[in-house]
């Protein structure tokens, strides 16, 4: 399914030159910008959220002990 998206005649320009640069079309450089962004959303996200306690580390340790064990690895 295609769309249309209204942008300013300055912003379609820089997308227009980025995707050449690129070699890729438009819409291919919109969804990799996209993809970034939300990478690093999620990376701020990890970075934001609190250090897990050494309970919850030693939880996780036990579990992937007991997979190791069960020959899941």
């Amino acid at each position: 399914m295609m769309t249309t998206v209204k942008v300013s005649a300055d912003v379609h320009q820089r997308l227009r030159d980025q995707a050449r640069r690129a070699g890729i079309s438009q819409a291919m450089l919109i969804d990799d910008l996209l993809r970034k962004n939300e990478e690093a959303e999620f990376w701020a996200a990890m970075a934001a959220s609190p250090a897990p306690t050494t309970e919850e580390l030693d939880e996780i340790d036990a579990a992937f002990s007991a997979t190791a064990r069960d020959g899941d690895l």
